[in-house]
Formats: C-alpha cells, sequence, structure tokens
C-alpha cells in the first residue's frame, strides 16, 4: 500500500508539469545529451587534427590511434553493406588497390558501420569481403551500440591524416581514389627521396 501511495504522488506531480514545463526539460535534455556527443565525437574533417581514439579490431588486436603518431594514418569508413560485391561497385578491391600500393607509406584501418541484427549477420558481411587490412566493428544492433563517435555521415569514406596527426583529406564516395592517390604519391615520392 505504500508504495502504491508513493507512485501516485509522483504520477500526480508528473502529470501536474505543464505542457511548456515538458517542453523545456525535453529540450534541455536533449541539449545536454548533444553536447556530450559533440564532446566525445572525432572529427575526421579536412584540417581537423582528431583526438586519439582506440577500439578492437575484428581480429581481436586493438587499434589505437596513437601509436601512429607521427605517421601518415588512411581510414575507410563504410557501410557493412559495401562488404558484398555488387554489380556495379566492389569497395574491398578500390581500397586494397590503395593499401598495397601505399601500405609503406602509411597505416590502414576500416571502421565498419551500421545496423546489424546479430555478430552472425556481420561474420556473413564479413565472409564476403577480402579486405587486406584490420577493421573495426563498429556496427550497431538492438543489444550493441556504436564504439566510435565520428562527423563523418557517409559512406563510403576516405580520411588521409598526414604525420602531424592534421587531416589533408575527407572524402565520400566510392569509385573515385584519384585525390587521395594523388596525396598517398606525394607521401610516397617525399620519403623515396
Amino acid at each position: 500500500m505504500k508504495y502504491i501511495v508513493i507512485l501516485l504522488v509522483i504520477l500526480s506531480q508528473i502529470s501536474c508539469e505543464s505542457k511548456e514545463e515538458k517542453k523545456q526539460r525535453i529540450f534541455k535534455e536533449f541539449e545536454k545529451e548533444a553536447k556530450a556527443i559533440r564532446k566525445n565525437q572525432i572529427d575526421l574533417f579536412v584540417n581537423a587534427k582528431p583526438k586519439y581514439f582506440s577500439a578492437k579490431t575484428i581480429n581481436g588486436s586493438v587499434f589505437n590511434s596513437q601509436d601512429y603518431k607521427g605517421k601518415n594514418l588512411v581510414i575507410f569508413i563504410y557501410d557493412k553493406a559495401y562488404l558484398k560485391k555488387s554489380d556495379s561497385y566492389n569497395m574491398a578491391e578500390e581500397f586494397n588497390a590503395l593499401y598495397t600500393e601505399f601500405k609503406n607509406e602509411a597505416h590502414f584501418i576500416g571502421i565498419v558501420e551500421g545496423f546489424v541484427e546479430n555478430d552472425k549477420a556481420l561474420k556473413d558481411y564479413l565472409s564476403h569481403s577480402t579486405v587486406l587490412f584490420d577493421q573495426i566493428d563498429n556496427t550497431k544492433s538492438y543489444n550493441k551500440s556504436e564504439k566510435l563517435n565520428y562527423n563523418i555521415f557517409c559512406s563510403p569514406a576516405k580520411i588521409l591524416i598526414d604525420i602531424n596527426g592534421k587531416v589533408i583529406h575527407s572524402s565520400c564516395g566510392g569509385g573515385n581514389n584519384m585525390i587521395i592517390g594523388q596525396k598517398l604519391d606525394s607521401i610516397k615520392s617525399a620519403t623515396n627521396k
């Protein structure tokens, strides 16, 4: 009986909240959550100096971007659907070509994102792919959320961070490696002198 009275008191207080008060409360909660998201977000836009991040890779090792301080780092971000070759696009082949040509000039990491039903579904996507570099599982499902929070919302994305920790290339879309290839080639030429 005591618990029922307490519950009724709480419910009456909640119902006494005006629509405007409720609107303000929800707005403040949303504003607080958005601020926390921005604070923890990894900035991958051109000219940014992204904060260090780490995450477990699909093969079980831990990737830590701080380990590549003073080195070039290429980050590919892509939806899990791109792991499967389509009639018009083979993302793994495109990214593997860059990796094969420039793996001595930069470290490469892939970030797989998107919604998956469960780990078995992700493994099915991965089984269709022959990605040659490590990948981070940043997918979400009913019982897991994304591990990394970044400001890139397109897929596939290509990011190049130089030896000074600055993003010198950030682009979206598949099928065009020209600009990132040119930047990596200039790094290769500079290191071979």
